[in-house]
């Protein structure tokens, strides 16, 4: 289970990662590696960025988050489809 101090984890976020079968340390992961911001939104007076990042393992995933008291609180996280994969495989030049 996660546990780096940069991130706020609670039963409610790692439950709806698991949900999509992310881990929080594949979260942590594809955060750590450059990820792409691709959109904010403010949703209930929260600021919220989507972004698509990848795991050690080469897994390309959908980050959904926001950040609180310094801190990045997932929201969710969700394999990103074929179509987001290879945009994220051609920005990153491979």
């Amino acid at each position: 289970m996660a546990a780096n101090p940069g991130f706020e984890w609670d039963e409610a976020n790692r439950r709806h990662l698991a949900r999509h079968q992310v881990t929080p340390d594949e979260f942590e992961e594809a955060m750590s590696r450059d990820p792409i911001v691709l959109d904010y939104d403010n949703v209930d007076a929260e600021d919220r960025w989507m972004a698509l990042g990848a795991t050690a393992s080469l897994r390309v995933v959908v980050l959904v988050f926001t950040i609180r008291h310094d801190r990045v609180r997932p929201v969710t996280a969700y394999k990103a489809n074929r179509k987001l994969a290879g945009y994220f495989w051609r920005q990153k030049g491979m």
